[in-house]
């Protein structure tokens, strides 16, 4: 038989050669999976502070809060509401790449210097806590750094303090002090 009469019958002998390599060569897309998040402790970093929380300056209730891990615990989600009504959300994620924790915070008031931020992870505290530090731009052109650590205390409280240095972190000066307590089921 004249192979080169039969121009169909040589594609069709081309195409079974390529598959059967291709099924040899190619990994499925199972074994390209990647590890899940869960499999990088770096991402449970912020465990301590999932839940829900009511929110005090002192003795006064200031606000509550929502904490949750999403996108099969790739990212932290929070969602903020103050006693007066207001509200923010945060999203933080981990870029493996750069080894970096980021925050982005949006509130309703986002045209306002504070009402959007950005932040990246500084500090790793020995008890667990995280400290979060980015730089704010005024409409003048000027700027503050801005900075929130994230502390536990116990399993059923967190404290949150944010602080702010207008001289480039010489010296800071308290904004937010408040203790989150666990909402009971």
């Amino acid at each position: 038989m004249d192979l080169y009469a039969r121009p169909g019958l040589i594609g069709a002998i081309v195409l079974i050669a390529i598959v059967a390599i291709a099924s040899f060569t190619v990994p499925t897309l199972a074994q390209n999976a990647p590890p899940p998040c869960s499999s990088d402790s770096t991402f449970s970093w912020l465990d301590f502070w999932l839940g829900d929380w009511n929110v005090y300056s002192g003795e006064q209730l200031v606000g509550s809060n929502h904490i949750e891990k999403i996108l099969e615990g790739c990212a932290v989600t929070e969602d903020w509401t103050s006693a007066r009504g207001s509200h923010g959300q945060s999203l933080f994620y981990y870029l493996p790449a750069t080894r970096t924790w980021k925050q982005v915070w949006v509130t309703e008031s986002a045209l306002l210097p504070g009402g959007v931020k950005e932040k990246q992870l500084v500090e790793r505290q020995a008890d667990g806590g995280l400290r979060f530090q980015g730089e704010i731009s005024r409409s003048d052109t000027t700027s503050y750094l801005d900075r929130t650590t994230l502390s536990p205390i116990s399993a059923d409280s967190v404290r949150q303090l944010i602080e702010i240095s207008t001289n480039e972190g010489s010296t800071w000066k308290t904004t937010f002090d408040a203790i989150y307590v666990r909402k009971k089921q």
